[in-house]
């Protein structure tokens, strides 16, 4: 763990806490993937974490580009997700595209009915909020970044206040990394069992790049909690558990960065996405009755067959190529061929048309205004179109020779 402090420390700050003055997500050099066009799902794959419970309903639902899922119980106990996929523009030559979603998740107990988090202090059998995710085992191209997750590995906070904490993922061509942070730390607050005065890094991993990233910053309303951490090729899970009672009536939160690495080209499918939370729905009912797990109440959604795939881009080359291929044309077709036809002498005397042919060149700055990198078909436009210009003004003054 102190390495982990040590490494972070030079970079982190530097990276995150200068753009991170709001709660939302931000990022640099990368694309947000758009809904139902970058990113589908068959609604007919959404199920509750339970199907045979009539009482659970669950939904999923794109709202412009973000993926709003929510569920809930007879007594109003619900979680609730948004998640959003970004493409990274650039990234270091693999072979692959990268992707990370961001996965911002909530358990919201309904204290009106009795209802409160499970509070796993012993056991830690039922996670108060967890998020689960993997791609077909085989036959599927693509694969979880698991080093590159946030968070990546265990870790816990025990805290009496309000904390700050901030996540960045970023993949380019010279640095890439991972980094979870903490600022505006209350006092006494420990986080793997190590005193902070501060701000303080969580955990950190490799470079941030900060020309191609994604970065969030939140507050944390749920304190004296764990968080367990699964990631494979074909996995990631991340199991949230709230080890006291005090503070089961608030809202658990937490945000969760799931990099992806596929075949460049290639679309990769997300077979399934679970976000589940339990609730205790007992309230002051005996403790047996607890302990039997009689007041447990699971609540969650199951999203199978998620495609993500790059964004598309099309590169219009009709605008620049039509601009050269007029005004050479115009311009300099009139002025070579009047003067000509009203003074034509013998070619031997000295014909002005044939020195207007021969110093024809003097038109040429006039292509100074185009654009100074090539562009596909100006210069075969440009030299047919000079060319044709100086064939007439041959012709011209061979038919006036000849009359």
């Amino acid at each position: 763990m102190m390495n982990s402090f040590l490494l972070s420390s030079l970079f982190v700050n530097n990276a995150m806490a200068d753009d991170l003055s709001n709660a939302d997500t931000s990022y640099i050099g990368a694309t947000i993937l758009e809904g139902d066009v970058d990113m589908t799902f068959n609604p007919a794959d959404i199920y509750t974490i339970d199907p045979s419970d009539p009482d659970l309903m669950a939904d999923a639902e794109f709202i412009g580009n973000s993926l709003y899922i929510q569920a809930e119980d007879k007594d109003g106990n619900s979680v609730n997700a948004i998640v959003e996929f970004f493409w990274f523009e650039s990234s270091i030559d693999r072979g692959s595209d990268f992707y990370v979603a961001v996965v911002k998740a909530r358990a919201i107990p309904n204290l009106n009915e009795g209802g409160s988090l499970w509070t796993d202090s012993w056991s830690s059998a039922h996670p108060v909020l967890s998020v689960f995710a993997n791609r077909p085992a085989s036959g599927s191209p693509g694969a979880f970044r698991w080093d590159w997750a946030v968070p990546f590995e265990n870790y816990g906070i025990d805290a009496y206040g309000q904390v700050s904490l901030n996540n960045s993922y970023g993949i380019g061509a010279n640095a890439e990394g991972s980094a979870m942070g903490a600022i505006a730390v209350p006092d006494e607050t420990e986080i793997n069992g190590v005193g902070v005065d501060g701000d303080a890094s969580v955990q950190a991993k490799g470079f941030v790049s900060t020309d191609f990233r994604v970065q969030t910053q939140y507050e944390m309303t749920l304190w004296r909690w764990e968080i367990y951490v699964n990631g494979q090729t074909d996995t990631m899970a991340w199991d949230m558990y709230l080890n006291t009672g005090d503070r089961d009536t608030q809202s658990a939160y937490h945000e969760y960065f799931l990099p992806i690495q596929v075949d460049e080209g290639e679309t990769f499918s997300l077979e399934n996405l679970e976000i589940v939370a339990n609730f205790d729905t007992c309230g002051f009912w005996p403790d047996w009755m607890w302990s039997a797990g009689l007041c447990r109440s699971e609540v969650g959604l199951v999203l199978e067959n998620l495609e993500v795939s790059a964004p598309f881009y099309s590169t219009d080359t009709d605008e620049p190529s039509s601009e050269p291929s007029s005004e050479p044309s115009s311009e300099p077709s009139s002025e070579p061929a009047a003067e000509p036809s009203d003074e034509v002498t013998d070619p031997e005397d000295g014909d002005p048309g044939f020195e207007d042919e021969d110093d024809s060149d003097d038109a040429l700055p006039e292509l100074d205004s185009q654009p100074t990198e090539p562009v596909k078909g100006c210069s075969v436009v440009g030299a047919s179109t000079m060319g044709g210009l100086g064939l007439a003004a041959l012709l011209v003054g061979l038919r006036r020779r000849e009359d």
